[in-house]
């Protein structure tokens, strides 16, 4: 366990290991029961590759005490920083305060209820090392999400997605995802209002042209507390209307990135 005496990413840092820096990036709403043992995961799968880096959490206008717990532990962990909205402004928001307030030359994004193994971090890591892309998804190839329908609408509106977009890529939803810095920038800057523009990551990577591999994954049950995600079907149908602004922002448009 990682801890302000013995912090096994500033160890790493401090003796000048190899490898590119990591900011791990999480958005956080009423999550004061995960996050502790989110922060010891992450620490020890992040810690235990050498892997030198920070986590980044952002209490999203929680209603509990998530901003006290944050506070808590930017205290007891060297690598641990706080960022607060005083009002909740959408997952979004919370990587563009994150990705701000961080450091890292690669930008990791993942849930804080541990639905995404903090474990698995090191496998997009390496992935993205030992190859030349500009982001790395992790596939939710297998679940054990108890909500059957839940699970139907989320699968149905990634193969939507991969159909309209013509994107030969697995779970395309995923918010578990290691970027390049810039790359990241770059994606999070779009025109269109989205009700869920974190459903449309790889479709903007597509189309700016950046170069996606995907990693296998478990999707685990949340660990604690319940999902923002009260009604599955309403969000569904009002992500599904995000699909006409993408298809005229990525495909109409074809927004390319810009040569180096």
């Amino acid at each position: 366990m990682a801890s302000q005496e013995s912090d096994p990413t500033e160890t790493r840092r401090a003796g000048g290991g190899s490898g590119s820096t990591l900011s791990v990036v999480i958005p956080c709403f009423n999550e004061e029961k995960n996050l502790a043992l989110l922060v010891n995961r992450t620490n020890q799968a992040v810690g235990g590759e050498g892997i030198p880096g920070e986590i980044v959490l952002v209490n999203d206008g929680s209603r509990d005490a998530t901003g006290a717990m944050i506070d808590s532990l930017s205290k007891q962990f060297q690598n641990v920083r706080a960022v607060h909205h005083p009002v909740n402004r959408g997952i979004v928001e919370g990587w563009r305060s994150g990705l701000a307030a961080s450091s890292g030359e690669w930008v990791l994004t993942t849930d804080a209820d541990l639905q995404y193994a903090p474990e698995d971090i090191p496998r997009l890591y390496r992935a993205m090392e030992e190859g030349s892309w500009d982001l790395v998804q992790g596939w939710r190839k297998d679940r054990e999400d108890p909500s059957r329908t839940r699970e139907l609408l989320s699968v149905g509106l990634s193969k939507m997605l991969q159909w309209i977009f013509s994107m030969d890529l697995q779970d395309v939803k995923s918010g578990f995802v290691l970027y390049r810095r810039e790359v990241f920038q770059d994606i999070l800057d779009f025109e269109q209002r989205y009700f869920s523009f974190q459903s449309l990551i790889t479709v903007a990577a597509h189309f700016k042209g950046y170069k996606i591999q995907q990693v296998p994954i478990m999707f685990h049950r949340r660990h604690a507390g319940e999902s923002f995600i009260q009604r599955p079907l309403i969000f569904s149908l009002k992500a599904a209307s995000d699909l006409p602004k993408a298809f005229y922002e990525y495909r109409i448009r074809k927004r390319r990135r810009k040569p180096s």
